[in-house]
């Protein structure tokens, strides 16, 4: 299991990452002002035609158009520098510009950037960001000019001095340490489980926790400065994030076993991923110019849609994976707690950190929770066969000497594979528990099994199954609750095979395979 120390470091290392990035803010010794303007329709050389507003509030979500925000600042103390800060992460066409006051001209900061590249950003950090310095009592205009294409729109600007910049860089870089060295962690501690128990709901853990990151990383404009154009880092955000939820569905269907509790809801989960994230893709694919704008409302409304689903997908399976699926709801649940968390937090500030810090935090959360709740569910479930194997050698003997008995006329009694029972009752959903539900069926009467292959074999595996369960005395709907289909499947299965067999009319299926023990 995971270790408490291992848990508990991780939290203390997410609390130190959130609060040291506070508790550095020095008082401004500058005085300033911001005001804005938005849907502006005029370009750097018709700024004296914009008319601003007072304030800074530029949290537009789903915005198209172009906005403006001046500032005013004043060094009333010694020469310092402060940094101009915005808030955004998806956006990254910011233009900065300074106001020469005896030409009446806007000059922009980092003249001859290769803005399809980069913006006018003075230091590689994930947000807009540009410094100015100031000289004893000296006074400057500056203009900040962003768009939107129909993203969300964080533009909302804030003045903080060169050191408190410096403090929340290095916060956001400590934070990072910690959540993906914790992820490496929590990736590691899998792969010990997986050498273990080698089961394949780690293929299905592993994708989703690797497509998660990529999600981050693009997603926080990691990639924005190392040369590629902005088009191109938002398409394989659009990619990164269809993984996430491709993986992240995928993985709580096997983790709840959907395919096994419910067929007909899994088809349709499986179509509704092909139509929707595949539609997304195609449409991208083909037209890669002209659809960033729509994509990016596309892939945010996707996002809800497949959280929303993900709970529906717990409710369908709640009935026969009780277990399962609370465990996955308690790890879920965390997620979707800090992500709350940090959708409030961006639009009310009443929390330390970076909003979007709370989405890992709630990240790292749900990996801890699933992590050990998949090592309890697998080792459970060896307990149980340690237990049921500890059964069948128990009473091998007894069970053998009544099967030398099993050559009369008398049908096979359901009571006569006590251990078969046990096997069957703990839900054969995989191939391996069906081979070795077999093993221990031949074990207790090869003569049954041999001679069904050796007469017929055009018989289908899954007949051959349902053979097996009607030969120990299941009754249909018992059949039905152990293969998890309908009591008509099982029926048409039965008329199905007869006809396979050329049973004729007058002639039990049961009385038939019973006739075969005693050739």
């Amino acid at each position: 299991m995971i270790k408490v120390k291992v848990v508990f470091f991780i939290l203390i290392g997410i609390c130190w990452c959130l609060f040291s990035g506070c508790s550095s803010a020095s008082q401004l010794k500058v005085d300033y002002t911001f005001s804005v303007a938005k849907d502006v329709g005029y370009d750097a050389s018709q700024f004296d035609q914009i008319e601003f507003k007072p304030g800074n509030h530029l949290d537009l979500g789903f915005y198209e158009g172009a906005v403006w925000i001046r500032l005013e600042v004043e060094n009333t103390g010694n020469p310092t520098s402060v940094v101009v800060l915005c808030g955004d992460l998806i956006n990254q066409n910011y233009r900065f510009y300074e106001l020469d006051k005896r030409s009446s001209k806007l000059s922009a900061v980092n003249q001859g950037i290769n803005t399809s590249y980069n913006d006018h950003r003075t230091y590689h950090f994930a947000k807009p960001n540009f410094q100015i310095d100031l000289g004893t009592g000296e006074k400057k205009t500056y203009f900040i000019s962003t768009s939107s294409d129909g993203r969300i729109l964080q533009g909302t600007p804030r003045l903080v001095s060169l050191n408190e910049f410096h403090s929340i860089k290095q916060g956001t870089f400590t934070f990072d340490i910690v959540f993906y060295g914790s992820i490496a962690i929590l990736v590691l501690i899998n792969l010990f489980y997986f050498q273990s128990i080698r089961s394949n709901i780690y293929y299905y853990y592993g994708a989703y926790i690797i497509c998660s990151c990529l999600m981050y990383l693009f997603v926080e404009g990691r990639l924005y400065g190392w040369g590629w154009s902005h088009a191109s880092i938002d398409h394989l955000m659009f990619l990164s994030i269809r993984l996430w939820i491709l993986t992240s569905i995928l993985f709580s269907m096997r983790f709840l076993k959907t395919k096994e509790t419910n067929q007909r809801f899994y088809q349709f989960i499986i179509i509704l991923l092909i139509v929707t994230l595949g539609g997304a893709t195609m449409y991208q694919l083909l037209f890669l110019s002209t659809s960033i704008s729509t994509l990016h409302m596309a892939e945010n409304l996707l996002g809800f849609l497949w959280i929303v689903l993900s709970l529906f997908i717990v409710g369908n399976s709640y009935k026969k994976r009780k277990l399962e699926s609370t465990y996955y709801l308690i790890a879920y649940s965390s997620f979707i707690f800090f992500v709350t968390l940090g959708l409030l937090d961006s639009h009310m500030t009443m929390l330390p950190g970076d909003p979007f810090s709370y989405f890992k935090i709630g990240t790292i959360f749900e990996f801890i929770g699933f992590t050990y709740f998949i090592a309890i569910l697998i080792r459970k479930k060896l307990n149980t066969s340690n237990e049921l194997e500890m059964e069948l050698n128990q009473t091998r003997q007894v069970l053998g000497e009544r099967e030398r008995e099993l050559s009369g006329d008398r049908k096979v009694n359901k009571t006569d594979f006590a251990s078969i029972l046990k096997l069957v009752e703990s839900s054969l959903s995989s191939e391996e528990e069906w081979d070795s539900f077999k093993a221990h069926f031949d074990q207790l009467q090869p003569d049954f099994y041999n001679q069904l292959i050796s007469q017929h074999p055009e018989l289908t595996k899954s007949e051959i199954r349902l053979l097996l369960l009607i030969h120990i005395g299941y009754s249909q709907k018992e059949i039905a609750e152990i293969l998890m289909i309908a009591p008509d499947s099982v029926k048409k299965g039965r008329t199905r095979v007869r006809k396979k067999l050329a049973i004729p009319a007058d002639t039990r299926l049961e009385d038939f395979l019973q006739q075969l023990v005693k050739n």
